[in-house]
């Protein structure tokens, strides 16, 4: 399996909605395609809150499809929209959000879509918590400096309905283009405070603020084929499968 991010040049480069993408590590490359040409992956668009669990999911399917090579590229879903509407290629989707499908044209040759995981938020501290933030209420003062992701990606809109469902008018200092970026603000100390996934809250050792469960906000993650790709239809069922369900809840995910 390759992994890497829509923002890397590649021979098959996607739209210039790549940009935004999260870098990503590459690992070891693996086989060979089960679906076009022998000499191409099978390509997996994926949100950037799933470049944590991704590989083991795809690992997974490579037992199952020694025959096949898969690579992975991460991004906001938004961006993700925006590369198959420019024709990006692509075997299968997964996005950390429904309403982004909203945006995805007509044109667009997509399977069916098939519920695979859910998300939750939760504020994560800068280390030793400077803002002193104890409180989602807190977010709100001036002098804590809040960072989000972009409203028109999944992880930014589920973070306005929080503050929506709380009465907060929040001041933000930045929106990031996804959800990995915002993480990145607070790990750098460049923020007090942000709104990210419990799972990439997980990833860090620094302090977490659990929101309060009458405001919380779940995320349904979507899956689905493009192009009619045998194998991109065979992973989307395989990440609905009794070891792939074992894997979402071990990566902090909630199940549908």
């Amino acid at each position: 399996m390759r992994q890497r991010s829509p923002a890397m040049s590649r021979t098959r480069a996607l739209a210039a909605a790549a940009t935004t993408a999260v870098t990503a590590s590459t690992v070891a490359a693996c086989s060979v395609t089960g679906t076009a040409a022998e000499s191409e992956p099978v390509t997996i668009l994926a949100a950037a809150s799933l470049a944590g669990v991704m590989p083991e999911l795809v690992r997974a399917s490579e037992e199952r499809h020694p025959d096949r090579d898969y690579e992975v590229s991460y991004a906001g879903s938004s961006a993700i929209v925006q590369q198959l509407n420019a024709g990006a290629p692509a075997d299968a989707v997964v996005l950390a959000g429904e309403t982004p499908l909203t945006g995805l044209d007509s044109s667009v040759d997509r399977g069916r879509v098939r519920i695979v995981a859910t998300n939750t938020l939760a504020v994560t501290l800068a280390r030793e918590n400077p803002g002193e933030v104890k409180a989602l209420e807190d977010l709100a003062r001036k002098d804590v400096t809040v960072v989000l992701c972009a409203e028109q990606v999944p992880c930014g809109q589920a973070a306005q309905q929080v503050f929506e469902r709380a009465d907060l008018a929040v001041n933000v200092a930045s929106y990031e283009p996804d959800v990995r970026a915002t993480l990145s603000k607070v790990t750098s100390g460049e923020a007090d405070a942000a709104l990210v996934y419990v799972t990439d809250a997980a990833t860090t050792d620094l302090p977490v603020l659990e929101l309060p469960a009458d405001v919380d906000v779940r995320n349904r993650y979507p899956a689905f084929s493009v192009n009619g790709s045998v194998a991109g239809g065979e992973l989307v069922s395989e990440l609905r499968s009794a070891s792939s369900r074992a894997l979402w809840r071990e990566a902090g995910f909630g199940l549908p």
